[in-house]
């Protein structure tokens, strides 16, 4: 039987959504969620698109695509983020959806 190899959505995300209630002491108090664990690829950036990002950002860029999933629909990068299975944890800046292609 011929080994299979793993293709580029081999990379186990869990997508997280920060859910933000009122403590009894009456603060805002914030908990990540997770709301779906998807396999998608992991990019880190290179060339232009690297220099071009990390002008903005100061850190590492990285690109992340993931099939659509009704669950992740509606991303607000500000209350999102993507967890890897070994910890490292990504804030989403953008969600790009080039012309609809979900």
């Amino acid at each position: 039987m011929p080994r299979r190899t793993p293709g580029r959505a081999r990379h186990l995300l869990d997508f997280q959504r920060n859910t933000r209630t009122k403590g009894t002491d009456g603060f805002e108090e914030s908990k990540w969620t997770g709301k779906a664990k998807l396999y998608g690829s992991v990019d880190v950036l290179e060339g232009s698109e690297f220099w071009e990002a990390h002008a903005r950002l100061q850190a590492t860029p990285y690109r992340i695509r993931v099939r659509y999933d009704k669950r992740i629909k509606g991303i607000e990068p500000d209350r999102w983020r993507i967890s890897l299975g070994d910890g490292t944890i990504l804030d989403i800046v953008s969600v790009p959806d080039r012309s609809e292609e979900h």
